[in-house]
């Protein structure tokens, strides 16, 4: 106890410390931010004195980032001396515009690009009179009213131009009849003719697609006209439209190449898996790495969408390999949102939303079920030559059809007595950014809470077994630019959460559910639990629910990043900085689990007064208990890098090199070891002329799970570009206006199988598995002791090494039609060797588990698109946006024992391939049973009857078994995924949707997700009513199960093997989102002195189209396998309200 406490402390101790180091280390920035602001003279970056304009013109390129361009014959003029007061209080405009005051030169702000020219001498037209130019002024915004800060304003054919201030105005002088350009980066360049007005109000809209868009890649950014990798991005924008409970599940359907599964839809549970390009290994490690603001954190299902600015996906080698052992599966890239120049920005965002299951399943009524069952303990009787006695007699029937005996003839529709119509969930978020030249901040805080689905589960004023899932989150950008070569950025976030599960799990309810029968009992009866005396069934899913507890998780994360960088171009050279980060990230989980035993009562008719009916209380109430459980771990993470980016005339050059390493500490690693990486990082780009580009990325890693010597892997990979559109013999149209073709190849590897650790050495000992044959008996024959004996767990291998996989990928980027439509398209290929694996053909008896190997081989290929359609017609803008993804695998060798036939071994086939027999229709007669030429089954004694299932002979024995299961169907991975969505926006209106889809995918029934009576008492299905009679047949009535039967087995039942009966096409279409909004500007928003108001309604998972019956074709485990065992996915109808002031 004494322990407990001592480590308590010390770990408050510690975070407490932690955060006032922080908090003192963020005011100690301010102060001295607001020192050097307000020092005489230290904030100017210049003071008035001599040099030449080239001088000059370095000066400011370290300082803005803007880049000089001129000509050859322009370069002697830049020797001229001149002196110039070029404060940092001044505009980039008013630096320039003094800079060339005395000078024969002239200059046009393009984007980052400073062009100096000469001044062309001008010839008076001395019959016209000279055109007094007039002063306008004006605001640009964006298309939610937001000004835009520092875009250009030029007055086309001139080199007269400013730029925009804080709020977005400016004020200047122009010719009658000027024609105004607007530009900004990220937006579309805009024209605007000026006519008599005087003040003009100009809105630019977003340009999603621009080349100038720069993009987020491995510990660092390009621009997507210079990236050679296979990318894709989704930002915040798009992110948003589908509100959903977390970030995965909003990725579904938008971004080429990423497979999002989403297996419950229960409060805290409902957070999907993620698949980059399908399949590549036979082994459980396929989740991609996920990278939050530069650190590894996997919490990224925690974070609110509105804090985050951009999502990336990386696909390829020259992407990935930069992350060496960690980005063989891909890697997901999440930047949040940051401050930016201007004044503060408040924004509020808040939903209300109603939840609904999206496919439920349908069973059979209490009168349909007893006659059913009837039919099957008939079928049943024939075979086995047994007298035929009807479980439920006719009277029984129809008490159960009529209800007049609710009792102990109850017809029980548990999906509509223990669930409700809809349940809720609500999210707030609110916002603070904004920032000066020497601090950018940005502030969130936002809560969430998600409701459970099920009726009656408040059992006192205290406690609630229903589930529920609650969320706050907080988190702080600052970004300091503390001199001018000198800035750094703290982050800090935090999520805190509270989940509350049934003590039974909802798996173990929806269990509960599946298996009970319509007339095992009436449920609840005034609040009480009520079984029915030899009632046939034993499952009651309220005794489930309300008789487990329930328990309550409550889940703390910090996250904390402090990055310092430092400019070194005025030092050592041009372009050349240093920069170094630490991390440190806290989790702590706590657990109270609640119990108590809830009553039931067993229902009997009173003998003497048969309408009376008594409940026997069969056990008593118990008082609340309470358990508790915790876990915690903390990480901490270094890097120190050095980064180059230099311009030199048309050729382009970046490098990095970087050192990085994390530890992590945990109670629960194997050993109570902490677990250490260690890694060199290095990339090296080079680009001509925007035209020829080339990148080489390395990571070189070290790992735990390795003997010396082979403990680090080097993975290389390099890419090429050609901007096809870039060069002379290029036609310049407006139907291609940018065309680049791409290639890459590279390595990455992987070291982990599962949790296991340090491979390369024998575990430690340990109990055997609990079985008889594993125990020892001590003491008397008629009363021993056992014990379990003691075993070695694994075997050591100190030749393994790395998993590696090769990668290919060609890429195609254009963009037709005046850029309104942008395309990309990219074939891919992977190729795996040496996969890390355990054994599967180890001998029965060995004394040990055998070692991890380096034994397989497999491939994965395909193909995918993306595009990209955005117009407007005056007011009215409209978008569309398709991807498609393929992705097929196969397993070029594992280890396996060879199988009789070829057909039946894995090797060759895709990872997760069904197997079984082929389903050839159903036995209609006794003729068709008694055929001499009818293969013999193995299954069932042979004892086959009319309505059993009629399978292929593969193998032509004539008998029917093991050898005859061939591949079956596809996986339940999709190889094909997909979504479609368009929209448009007409003044303060928009609209958009969302399709998504996917195809090439099969699920296996079994158990009671199809079979019905199981155990002979179980539930069954609505649609068993589609069974084989004889009636049935000859009426030509449609069937789709074969002849009922008491008790399924599908190891021993002929009609219950593994077959293309029980395979079903997963593949679907969903209505994933649809949404209506309406923006609010003038008006009482004005008058409220607001900046917008957003309304809008959408609605989520609203329709989907599949083959797939009784549950969502998203819902079966990852093995495709189906049992009715988990809580269904959800439909949401949303309202939401979007606010900035």
């Amino acid at each position: 106890m004494e322990n407990s406490y001592y480590n308590h402390a010390n770990r408050a101790y510690f975070l407490c410390k932690s955060y006032l180091f922080v908090k003192f280390f963020v005011i100690f920035l301010f102060i001295a931010n607001v020192t050097l602001a307000n020092g005489n003279g230290t904030s100017e970056l210049y003071d008035i004195k001599k040099g030449t304009l080239l001088e000059y013109f370095k000066d400011i390129e370290k300082e803005t980032g803007y880049v000089f361009i001129y000509s050859k014959d322009i370069r002697p003029s830049l020797n001229q001396v001149v002196s110039v007061d070029l404060s940092r209080k001044k505009t980039i405009t008013e630096k320039l515009s003094a800079l060339f005051e005395k000078t024969n030169l002239v200059y046009e702000i393009n984007g980052k690009q400073i062009v100096v020219k000469r001044k062309t001498a001008v010839k008076k037209n001395l019959s016209s009179q000279p055109q007094e130019p007039r002063r306008i002024t004006g605001t640009i915004t964006d298309t939610k009213g937001e000004p835009i800060i520092g875009a250009n304003i030029k007055e086309v054919g001139t080199f007269n131009g400013i730029i925009s201030d804080i709020n977005g105005r400016f004020a200047l002088s122009v010719n009658p009849n000027a024609v105004l350009e607007i530009s900004y980066i990220g937006y579309v360049t805009t024209t605007v003719p000026v006519k008599d007005n005087k003040v003009l109000s100009i809105e630019i809209e977003e340009a999603e697609q621009s080349l100038e868009e720069v993009v987020v890649v491995g510990y660092g950014k390009q621009k997507k006209e210079s990236v050679t990798a296979s990318i894709a991005s989704i930002s915040r924008k798009e992110l948003v439209q589908t509100q959903q409970s977390n970030i995965s599940n909003m990725l579904v359907g938008r971004m080429p190449g990423l497979i999002a599964f989403q297996r419950s839809g229960a409060p805290g549970e409902d957070a999907s898996s993620l698949l980059i390009r399908g399949v590549s290994t036979f082994t459980d490690n396929t989740a991609p790495l996920i990278m939050i603001d530069g650190i590894e954190r996997t919490n990224f299902d925690g974070i609110d969408p509105n804090e985050v600015e951009s999502l990336n996906i990386l696909k390829d080698a020259s992407a990935t390999a930069i992350y060496g052992v960690k980005g063989a599966n891909g890697v997901v890239l999440i930047t949040t949102r940051k401050g930016e120049r201007g004044r503060p920005r408040l924004s509020y965002s808040g939903n209300f939303a109603l939840q609904q299951s999206t496919q439920l399943p349908s069973y059979l009524n209490s009168a349909d079920y007893a006659t059913l069952y009837n039919e099957a303990l008939e079928n049943d009787s024939r075979v086995s030559g047994s007298t035929y006695q009807p479980k439920f007699t006719d009277k029984d029937i129809e008490l159960y059809r009529n209800g007049f005996d609710p009792i102990l003839h109850p017809n029980t529709n548990w999906i509509d007595d223990f669930l409700r119509k809809f349940s809720t969930r609500t999210q707030h978020n609110i916002n603070l950014s904004g920032g000066t030249e020497r601090v950018k901040y940005f502030i969130s805080g936002s809560y969430f809470d998600q409701t459970g689905i099920y009726k009656h589960t408040k059992i006192d004023s205290d406690h609630d077994v229903n589930p529920r899932n609650t969320r706050y989150n907080f988190r702080t950008n600052f970004d300091f630019q503390i001199t001018r070569d000198f800035s750094a950025t703290v982050q800090i976030a935090a999520q805190i959460g509270r989940v509350i599960t049934p003590g039974s799990g909802n798996s173990g309810i929806w269990q509960a559910i599946s298996f009970a029968n319509p007339l095992s009992s009436p449920g609840l009866v005034d609040n009480k639990i009520v079984r029915i005396q030899d009632g046939l069934g034993s499952v009651n899913p309220w005794q489930t629910l309300l008789s487990n507890g329930y328990q309550k998780d409550n889940r703390n994360n910090i996250n904390t990043t402090l990055r310092l960088n430092y400019d070194l171009s005025s030092l050592l050279t041009k372009g050349l900085s240093v920069h170094g980060s630490i991390a440190y990230d806290s989790y702590y989980y706590s657990r109270k689990k609640y119990s108590k035993t809830f009553p039931y009562y067993l229902a009997r008719r009173d003998a003497e007064d048969p309408d009376y009916i008594y409940l026997i209380p069969q056990s008593e109430e118990s008082i609340w208990s309470v358990s508790t459980g915790w876990d915690k771990n903390r990480k901490v993470y270094m890097e120190f890098g050095i980064d180059y980016n230099r311009t030199f005339g048309l050729h382009k050059t970046t490098a990095l090199i970087l050192y990085n390493q994390s530890k992590y500490y945990s109670p629960s690693l194997q050993y109570y070891v902490p677990n250490a990486y260690q890694g060199l990082v290095g990339r090296l780009t080079y680009e001509y002329a925007s035209r020829y580009l080339a990148e080489f990325n390395m990571g070189y890693n070290g790992t735990e799970n390795f003997a010396k010597g082979k403990r680090f892997g080097f993975f290389p990979a390099v890419s090429l570009g050609w901007v096809i559109s870039e060069e002379k013999f290029f036609p310049k149209n407006n139907i291609v206006k940018y065309l680049k073709v791409r290639g890459s190849y590279g390595e990455v590897g992987n070291d982990q199988i599962g949790g296991d650790r340090f491979l390369y050495l024998p575990s430690s000992y340990g109990a055997a598995s609990d079985s008889g044959v594993n125990k020892y008996n001590f003491g008397l024959a008629s009363n021993p002791y056992t014990s379990l004996m003691i075993v070695e767990n694994k075997i050591g291998n100190p030749d393994l090494t790395w998993e590696k996989a090769k990668k290919m990928n060609v890429g195609v980027d254009i963009n037709l039609f005046n850029n309104c439509l942008t395309a990309s398209f990219d074939i891919f290929k992977e190729k795996r060797n040496n996969i890390l694996a355990n054994r599967s053909t180890s001998p029965m008896i060995i004394g040990a588990n055998l070692p991890a190997y380096n034994f397989g081989e497999m491939e994965n290929r395909g193909w995918e698109m993306d595009l990209n359609f955005r117009h407007h017609i005056q007011d009215f803008h409209y978008w569309a946006r398709f991807n498609y993804s393929f992705a097929r695998n196969e397993i070029i060798y594992m280890d396996e024992v060879q199988k009789r036939y070829d057909y039946q071994m894995t090797t060759g086939r895709r990872k997760n391939q069904f197997f079984g027999l082929i389903f050839d229709g159903y036995y209609n007669s006794w003729e068709e049973i008694n055929a001499l030429d009818r293969p013999k089954s193995s299954w069932s004694g042979n004892q086959l009857q009319p309505g059993d299932v009629k399978y292929v002979d593969v193998n032509q024995d004539g008998v029917i078994d093991d050898y005859d299961m061939v591949p079956i169907g596809y996986t339940p991975v999709p190889e094909i995924i997909y979504g479609f969505s368009f929209g448009a926006q007409y003044k303060g209106f928009d609209f958009s949707i969302l399709f998504q889809g996917a195809d090439n995918v099969s699920i296996k029934y079994f158990g009671r997700s199809m079979w019905p009576f199981a155990k002979g008492e179980e539930s069954a299905k609505s649609l068993i009513k589609e069974r084989w009679t004889q009636e049935r047949y000859e009426a030509g009535e449609k069937i789709t199960f074969p002849r009922l039967s008491l008790n399924p087995n599908g190891e021993t039942d002929h009609n219950y093997r593994p077959s293309t009966l029980w395979i079903r096409d997963a593949s679907y279409l969903r209505l994933k989102n649809l949404e209506v909004g309406y923006t609010f500007t003038g008006g009482f928003v004005k008058r409220l002195n607001l900046n917008s108001v957003r309304l809008y309604f959408n609605g989520s998972n609203l329709f989907t189209w599949t083959d797939v019956v009784d549950l969502d074709p998203e819902a079966p485990s990852r093995s495709g396998n189906v049992e009715i065992n988990t809580y269904p996915l959800q439909k949401v109808y949303n309202i939401g309200l979007n606010i900035n002031f």
